[in-house]
């Protein structure tokens, strides 16, 4: 319950992320504004997004960059493939806890065997039980490399997909109204910068439609030379020109609907039926 947001921008020169600051902790049922962002940096130009149980999520990325953070110059990819390996581990984790070790078994010995010495049913329904275990995480992974911009999804049960193709990815409870917004804006990997940010705003703020998304919004803009947190000057300058974008000349508007010959004709209709009815009499 949440907003993610990463777009590939400036020919693959940057990329834009957004999210708000709404944290789900599925223990105590509760949502709330938290006052620590949900972009954590991965490397000094590759950032991490998450949204789903804030929890599993800091489980996932606890382990940071790993092997590819020792790389001389890392792809992003290495990084993705790290966290990859991560979610399946937690995921993993959370089966043998919550399934197997309350029965007297581990994740390694029921899949080495033990599985053949269980009643079939009943290996096959704690096999079901494991297959659906869902770790309700989804990540972004997004950055820079000596490649260009790159973004990763990562989600249950711990696949990776590249969505540089389409050069943009949402996830969280608003991702629908998100990624309506991007199309109908056209992002593309090709477009400016400037365009993009105030693009990756305004998909932040269509998707506080939805349930779940808080209203505060963090914005990083990642380059090679580093990663640029978006300050609240500039947040309030994107406000300002997206108040301008939702609601274009209202002055105008509201002047040309009072304009409308609808309720004068209405009243010269009844003036007029009330004439011809005086006169009748």
């Amino acid at each position: 319950m949440t907003i993610c947001i990463a777009a590939n921008c400036a020919h693959g020169e940057a990329v834009v992320v957004a999210s708000d600051r709404m944290l789900t902790a599925h223990f105590l049922a509760l949502e709330f504004d938290h006052p620590d962002a949900k972009i954590e940096e991965i490397s000094p130009t590759c950032v991490a997004l998450t949204s789903g149980d804030a929890l599993a999520a800091q489980g996932v990325l606890a382990a940071g960059p790993g092997i590819a953070g020792q790389l001389q110059d890392p792809f992003i990819s290495d990084f993705a493939e790290h966290i990859r390996q991560k979610y399946v581990e937690s995921r993993r984790k959370m089966a043998n806890q919550g399934i197997l070790e309350p029965r007297g078994m581990t994740f390694d010995n029921f899949y080495s065997g033990g599985i053949n010495n269980l009643p079939r049913d009943l290996a096959m329904l704690l096999d079901s039980h494991i297959q659906r275990a869902d770790l309700g995480v989804s990540i972004i992974l997004a950055g820079v490399d000596r490649a260009g911009p790159h973004i990763y999804g990562i989600e249950d049960p711990g696949t990776s997909i590249c969505f540089d193709r389409l050069s943009y990815h949402a996830i969280g409870s608003g991702d629908r109204h998100a990624i309506l917004t991007l199309v109908a804006q056209k992002q593309h990997h090709t477009m400016g910068l400037n365009q993009t940010v105030f693009n990756a705003y305004c998909a932040k703020r269509a998707a506080e439609a939805a349930p779940g998304v808080g209203t505060e919004t963090e914005m990083r803009v990642i380059t090679r030379t580093g990663i640029h947190s978006v300050t609240a000057g500039e947040l309030d300058a994107l406000s300002g020109l997206h108040k301008k974008r939702m609601n274009p000349k209202l002055d105008e508007v509201d002047k040309g609907v009072k304009e409308l010959p609808y309720e004068q004709g209405s009243k010269d209709g009844k003036a007029k039926g009330r004439s011809k009815s005086g006169g009748a009499a």
